[in-house]
Order: C-alpha cells, then sequence, then structure tokens
C-alpha cells in the first residue's frame, strides 16, 4: 500500500537525497449495471471490500445476495458490479467532509430509531485495542499518511483495514465483514481518523453501539450518537479518552468481595 520515494531532505541546514515510504493512491470507477455510479480515490488494497461496503452504505444492495458478480480491475483502476436487478442511479449526490472530498449519495438518518443495545464493555479493554489496531496498521507505522480502521469484539480486533480516506476505511471494515461473513452487531468501531456525521452514520448501519477514535468528534456526529443511541469516544490517548454520548456502555467490574476470616 505505500511504496518508496527517492526525495531531497533539508536537515541540520543542509539536503540529502532520501528514500521514504509514501502512501498509494489511485481512482477507482465502479460501475453497476454497466452505469457509472462514482469513482473513488483510494489506497489499492482490499478493493472488492471496499466497493461491496460502499454500495451496502448508499442502499444499493442489502447483502451479499443482490450481487450476481464483482470483478476489480486494479491496474485500471475499474469496477464491474453485476446486480441481481435492475438499478437506477441516484441523482442527490453529498460532497462528505472526508479527505479529498468523498462521495455519498444518502444521508438518511432522521427516521432511524435509536439503537437498543445492552452490551457493555470495561473501558479499559479500549486501551489495548487502540495500541493493536496501531500495530496491525503496518502502513500508517511506514507512512504516517494514511488512515486505519478496525473492528473488534471487545478483547481483540477481528478486521482491520488501512485506505487514504477516512470513509473509505470504514466501507471496507463493511464490505469484509460481508465477505467474510462476520457480523458487525454489538461489535466496536475503531478508527484513528476524525469521526464526522458520516462515518458516525456508518457505524449505526452496521450496528456497532460503541464507536471509538483516536481523534475528536464533530458536533453533529456528537448529536447523532445521542439520538441513535451510541457511544461515541474520542482522543483516546494514554490512559484516558472522552465520551460523547451514552457512557452507561462503559462499565466497569465490580471488585470482587473480601472474605471475613
Amino acid at each position: 500500500m505505500s511504496k518508496h520515494v527517492r526525495l531531497h531532505h533539508f536537515s541540520g541546514g543542509r539536503f540529502q537525497p532520501k528514500d521514504i515510504p509514501v502512501v498509494q493512491e489511485g481512482p477507482l470507477s465502479v460501475y453497476v449495471n454497466g452505469q457509472e455510479l462514482v469513482t473513488l480515490l483510494c489506497t489499492p488494497s482490499k478493493l472488492e471490500a471496499l466497493v461491496v461496503g460502499f454500495l451496502a452504505f448508499e442502499g444499493i444492495i442489502r447483502g451479499l445476495e443482490d450481487i450476481q458478480s464483482l470483478t476489480v480491475l486494479e491496474e485500471d483502476g475499474y469496477a464491474d458490479v453485476r446486480l441481481t436487478s435492475d438499478f437506477v442511479p441516484p441523482r442527490r449526490r453529498i460532497h462528505t467532509s472526508g479527505c479529498g472530498g468523498g462521495i455519498t449519495f444518502s444521508l438518511e438518518t432522521h427516521g432511524s430509531a435509536a439503537m437498543e443495545d445492552n452490551s457493555s464493555v470495561d473501558p479499559r479493554s479500549l486501551f489495548p485495542l487502540i495500541r493493536e489496531l496501531y500495530v496491525e496498521a503496518q502502513s500508517y507505522r511506514e507512512s504516517r499518511g494514511i488512515h486505519a480502521a478496525a473492528l473488534a469484539d471487545g478483547e481483540k480486533l477481528v478486521i482491520v483495514t488501512e485506505d487514504v480516506g477516512r470513509h473509505n476505511a470504514i466501507d471496507k471494515i463493511c464490505g469484509e465483514a460481508m465477505l467474510r461473513g462476520i457480523p458487525t452487531t454489538g461489535k466496536v468501531l475503531l478508527a484513528t481518523g476524525r469521526i464526522s456525521s458520516e462515518m458516525l452514520r456508518k457505524g449505526a448501519h452496521m450496528g456497532t453501539p460503541i464507536v471509538v477514535s483516536r481523534t475528536s468528534a464533530t458536533t453533529m456526529s456528537i448529536d447523532l450518537a445521542k439520538r441513535l443511541g451510541l457511544t461515541l469516544i474520542g482522543y483516546v490517548r494514554g490512559d484516558s479518552f472522552y465520551v460523547y454520548s451514552h457512557p452507561e456502555r462503559l462499565v466497569l467490574p465490580k471488585p470482587a468481595p473480601v472474605l471475613s476470616r
């Protein structure tokens, strides 16, 4: 997902040639039933998962059974999807707040009911999960120019993805979970980038009651998390973090009773 580039490094008052890893980025044009839907600027990894996740989040498919065939030609930046039913391209496009000006066709959340999920996690378990995410995110460690995301079961990471776009990384989580048959409901969604409202909406779509970021949230994502019943957590650093909404899912275990002699 990264390639080494020769550049000039200025340090100590002088220039020196240096090779450093740089994140790869390229266009992926997605065609559905022969019609061009969108061109995504992305990192060339897990592209099948990216396409499936994007289609699922946009409401174009509800499951893998809606896809007749999927062909991705990475070198050509081309993905061809054949659905089992007719397809009419959406007319409404919304530019997201993500890097590169992403596109979504729907932000329908006003009629969504609040998530009813009684699961809980030990708040201290989030720190090793974030640390594990940075260990697994190889391209992030190499270049620091990429976003990473993960799906966790509360104890370990189940899926890890990386992409130059924050939204793409979440799309890949959804798509890989569908392709591998991994349930997302009740899981924890982690990300290295800022949690915007559209990313929070994707967490709600997957049924992940807890969404965690190493960085900040936005006012719209906080309001949305409160309304949809999601626990939104940000600024996970060291041994602390901020809880923006629904802290009731974070439960410290009760100490064992002391037996008297």
